[in-house]
């Protein structure tokens, strides 16, 4: 968030130093008259601009890319339970959306990995340091090869996920959603454990305290 920010406020002394650059222009609005001694030349303002665009701008991009540098890539993928993902980096994340019947592998560690609109869709991943999101989904199965602090599963209708013996310690928060399991391993094997969907809360006196509501019937 730094990063942009600083970038935005050089962009806006940019512009700035453009806007005074081209009011400081003598010839007629939308030529350019005689630049460098070649009649019809670059504009001040448009080499500048050109510059700020090829320069930081583009490096910008560049790194913000999603990851793979292909958001198509991982949009709209159909019966494909071969698609990995091998060159990654720290600061990179993945949005994967509207993924049907198919599994995505991604190795090495990255920042964080949405999954969004995706139905009967697998994901195999290493290492994750922020955050797994399911959103709007339905027949999720993620399997964690490495660590990550926090999954959350929102507005999602059936949500498997195997942890590994690392990520034990993860956070799972969700949010109108119903049929989540969590697969621990145990023993050579996987022992599954349900996600509370349905809560009771009641006044103790001082607060209101909510606790996992057992399904009888």
């Amino acid at each position: 968030m730094a990063d942009t920010q600083g970038l935005l406020e050089r962009l806006e002394k940019a512009v700035i130093r453009l806007e005074s650059l081209f009011s400081g222009s003598t010839g007629p609005h939308g030529e350019c008259g005689a630049v460098n001694g070649v009649n019809g030349g670059v504009a001040p303002s448009v080499e500048a601009f050109d510059k700020l665009m090829n320069g930081m701008v583009a490096e910008f991009l560049r790194n913000s890319k999603i990851l793979a540098g292909d958001v198509e890539a991982h949009e709209y993928q159909e019966n494909i339970n071969n698609l990995v993902i091998s060159n990654t980096e720290l600061k990179q994340v993945a949005y994967i959306f509207k993924c049907n019947k198919s599994t995505l592998q991604i190795k090495g560690k990255i920042n964080s990995i949405t999954i969004d609109n995706c139905k009967k869709f697998g994901l195999v991943f290493d290492n994750v340091v922020g955050i797994v999101e399911v959103i709007n989904s339905k027949d999720i199965q993620i399997q964690v090869m490495g660590k990550v602090p926090t999954i959350s599963i929102n507005k999602t209708e059936g949500c498997h996920i195997y942890l590994s013996e690392e990520a034990l310690d993860c956070e799972i928060v969700s949010a109108k959603s119903s049929e989540m399991n969590i697969l621990i391993p145990q023993d050579g094997d996987y022992k599954e454990f349900p996600v509370p969907e349905q809560f009771k809360t009641a006044w103790d006196g001082s607060k209101l305290v909510t606790e996992p509501a057992e399904i009888v019937g």
